[in-house]
């Protein structure tokens, strides 16, 4: 049996400089993703809308519906057109199969939906129950931040792929 071959230090910190490079991305993305949030919220404490209630079913299909979906397929068509802003700033590109070109759209959706959506909606429906006095919010805040953290400890594979990465048959690089 040959015994596993070990990185070289260089290879360690490209690969760390990459993950750095990646997480900072994401940050641009979210951050775009928090300014209409912001708004919102804004918006919904000047009409007095905040405090116990304010997560009934009909709120919570709003925000899915009228946020989570929308942010989840413009980041995955922008994943399938060469990038989202944060990934473009940081000149990193998702990629398809092939490794050469960007996912198709399928694969960019499945990728967005794993990687953001799904946790998303997971915290929203915790931090709505929490608010309620409900139990079951800290399970599902717990089950967000267990898919997050699956998905950090699958950029420390051997392959640097996360679970959406794995799952979408995609991989993250540097442009060239």
């Amino acid at each position: 049996m040959t015994p596993p071959v070990r990185s070289s230090p260089p290879a360690w910190r490209a690969r760390g400089a990459l993950l750095g490079r990646r997480a900072a991305a994401t940050a641009v993305d979210y951050a775009a993703v928090a300014v209409p949030l912001a708004l919102l919220a804004v918006l919904q404490v000047r009409r007095g809308r905040t405090g116990r209630g304010s997560g009934g079913a009909r709120v919570r299909v709003l925000v899915a519906v009228a946020l989570t979906v929308p942010v989840t397929c413009g980041l995955a068509a922008a994943e399938a057109t060469g990038g989202t802003p944060g990934k473009r700033l940081l000149r990193l590109q998702a990629r398809g199969r092939d490794t050469q070109s960007p996912p198709p759209y399928a694969a960019a959706l499945l990728r967005t939906a794993l990687k953001t959506a799904i946790p998303w909606e997971l915290a929203h429906q915790g931090v709505w129950d929490l608010q309620e006095g409900r139990k079951r919010g800290a399970a599902l805040l717990a089950c967000a931040y267990a898919a997050l953290a699956a998905q950090a400890v699958m950029i420390c594979t051997p392959s640097g792929r996360t679970y959406p990465d794995l799952l979408a048959g995609t991989t993250v690089a540097g442009r060239d």
